[in-house]
């Protein structure tokens, strides 16, 4: 009765399920192992976006010095005179922007919570439904849980320690060097482990692969680009003060689908409440003019159909991957579960071809 195919891979889940939950409960095995873990994964993750940002200036200059190493060499330079360039020229722009956008916050935490205040009355003075569900102690508790959040928020701890953050920011270029580098190879390696006979399925796998994560990759950066401009001009039109700080962390979320814009305009609402409603009302319609924009005009015109997941799939794991795995979850939620997508849908047809 249980001996089918199902019971079986459902075996498997389950006995490995059961052997991390053991690990779990010893933490001189599982502290070790999270931390070697988290200082391979990373770097893995990371090094594979930026591979595939950097793969098509690397090939653009194979064609011109014919040497990989040397197009590889120049890539570099030129990243690292860009990032130069913006540090001299906008570094105290962007630092002094940011720290103030900070400050900010803490100078006018009272003035947020009196705004709160208010809309809360007069919500419940209009909508006597709402008074039941005491939105101003939820929304107060919610504002200050946040701020609370930012000012004091441990980036380290997501690495465990110091130590291992220089580890991985050193061992970052190393593996997009040779991802950049062999790529070929490990392609050539992949291949390899399978018989002779079976090798055309594993590269139909691995096009298919190479193909979705860097239409994903380079299409999504480019999106991101583009709200944070839009978020910019959008602030700038309506007055809304440390703009370019704003801007950037639209930007940055903005990399995270669908629910990027909407978490990167939460700092902006908060100045809003400092200031007035009108202000919040401005916001919002910032926010629904770019989130129209992005669906309806920016993503289908840079993106396409390429990835074909639903839009509904995609909001369910970023949830979930914001809940188990935090920001850094969420910025590789969806390239995964492509991954995953492929291999399992080849591995079906696989086997309907045997």
């Amino acid at each position: 009765m249980f001996k089918g195919k199902f019971f079986k891979t459902a075996y498997a889940v389950i006995l490995i399920l059961v052997i991390i939950l053991l690990l779990g409960q010893i933490p001189y095995v599982m502290k070790p192992l999270s931390t070697v873990l988290s200082i391979i994964i990373f770097p893995l993750l990371l090094g594979g976006f930026l591979y595939y940002l950097l793969r098509p200036l690397v090939r653009f200059f194979v064609n011109k010095v014919n040497n990989k190493t040397i197009a590889i060499i120049i890539t570099f330079l030129i990243v690292i005179a860009f990032w130069a360039f913006v540090i001299y020229f906008g570094g105290s722009i962007i630092y002094s922007e940011v720290k103030e956008l900070f400050n900010y916050f803490s100078f006018n935490y009272e003035t947020t919570k009196q705004s709160i205040s208010q809309i809360i009355n007069f919500s419940n003075e209009h909508f006597r439904f709402l008074k039941d569900l005491n939105l101003q102690k939820r929304l107060l508790n919610f504002v200050k849980g946040l701020l609370s959040e930012m000012s004091n928020y441990n980036f380290m701890g997501t690495f465990s320690s110091l130590s291992n953050l220089a580890t991985i920011i050193v061992l970052i270029p190393f593996v997009v060097f040779y991802f950049l580098k062999d790529d070929d190879k490990i392609h050539d390696f992949l291949l390899s482990a399978l018989p002779s006979k079976n090798q055309h399925k594993l590269e139909r796998t691995l096009q298919e692969i190479d193909q979705i994560l860097s239409a994903y990759i380079s299409s999504q950066l480019i999106v991101a680009l583009i709200l944070g401009v839009l978020m910019f001009i959008g602030y700038l039109i309506i007055g809304l003060p440390n703009v370019l700080g704003l801007a950037l962390i639209a930007m940055v979320t903005s990399f995270i689908p669908i629910l990027g814009p909407s978490l990167g305009i939460l700092p902006a609402l908060l100045i809003a409440l400092t200031t007035s409603l009108l202000m919040v009302i401005k916001v919002l319609v910032v926010l629904s003019i770019t989130q129209y924009l992005e669906g309806n005009l920016i993503r289908p015109l840079v993106q396409g159909e390429k990835l074909n997941i639903h839009p509904l799939v995609v909001l369910f794991l970023i949830i979930i991957s914001i809940l188990l795995f935090g920001i850094l979850g969420a910025l590789f939620a969806v390239p995964i579960y492509a991954v995953i997508r492929i291999v399992i849908k080849n591995r079906a047809q696989f086997t309907e071809e045997v």
